[in-house]
């Protein structure tokens, strides 16, 4: 997505990263005034690439960060010129080309925090917005914010964790900062769905067994829970139920591609047919 912006700020960059996976993580600084939701995304334009040109990427830092930060994936000409521009052994002096900035835009899933108990589900580039909510509603419980919301269950399905090795690093951090318990991480990997042979059983039981030992996951070293496989959503909502005795609605946010978020929908129509708790799902497609 192109577009042209009247309303830019023009901004500095503080740190630039590259990451792997054709990642690029910019940080630049916040500029005065900048008011913004954890989720939502903005419009950039690089200076040594054309000012007039802006590009649409969700925001990965949370709101009550000092600077704001961009995972941009290079995907097309513009992002892997982008990578280019700022590796920093292409940068003289450690002085990054600038950025115009517009925004913020979308809302931003910001309905999870008046819910009991929350669900957030992220698939592909969708998962990106998580990475700043995340972050935003572990300081809110340790700031002692009062809100609704209870507990949280964080569902990350990707073909690979490889993928998105900074989404990794992101959830380490959450876990970290997570001294109240609201957050639970589940991570999907369903590069092996096609081929539960006797390699992905062992692989398997090795990770069930080290991470009943060591408290963490063999191939991801986070606390969060790795399944083999996609997630059966209807089983995993309605477990929810029982775990949560007495609380009548669920929230359940999804984004990503369009046959994930279509399955979340399906699997809270089909929950919602039966007396009890009631599944109120928003979705993005990405």
């Amino acid at each position: 997505m192109i577009s042209l912006s009247r309303n830019k700020v023009e901004i500095s960059v503080k740190k630039a990263q590259i990451l792997p996976s054709g990642v690029t993580n910019l940080v630049f600084k916040r500029p005065l005034n900048f008011d913004y939701k954890s989720g939502q995304w903005v419009r950039i334009a690089c200076l040594d690439l054309g000012e007039s040109e802006y590009h649409p990427f969700t925001l990965t830092s949370a709101p009550n960060e000092e600077n704001l930060s961009l995972h941009i994936r290079a995907v097309g000409p513009w992002t892997t010129n982008i990578r280019r521009v700022y590796d920093p052994n292409n940068v003289v002096g450690n002085k990054f080309p600038k950025l115009y900035l517009d925004g913020p835009f979308g809302e931003g899933h910001q309905d999870w925090y008046r819910y009991p108990v929350s669900v957030l589900v992220g698939g592909g580039i969708g998962v990106t917005p998580f990475a700043s909510i995340l972050k935003d509603m572990v300081s809110k419980s340790r700031m002692k914010v009062k809100f609704p919301c209870q507990k949280v269950y964080f569902l990350w399905v990707t073909k690979t964790q490889k993928n998105f090795e900074w989404m990794t690093d992101i959830i380490r951090e959450v876990e970290s900062g997570d001294i109240n318990g609201l957050v639970s991480v589940h991570i999907f990997i369903t590069q092996f769905q096609q081929k539960f042979d006797f390699r992905t059983t062992m692989l398997y039981i090795c990770e069930r067994h080290f991470q009943k030992i060591a408290g963490q996951s063999l191939f991801t070293g986070l606390c969060a829970t790795t399944h083999f496989g996609r997630p059966k959503f209807q089983d995993f909502l309605q477990t929810l139920a029982y775990e949560h005795e007495g609380v009548q609605q669920i929230g359940v946010f999804s984004c990503g591609p369009p046959p994930m978020t279509h399955n979340v929908e399906n699997a809270c129509t089909s929950l919602n047919k039966s007396e009890g708790t009631t599944y109120t799902h928003h979705y993005e497609n990405f």
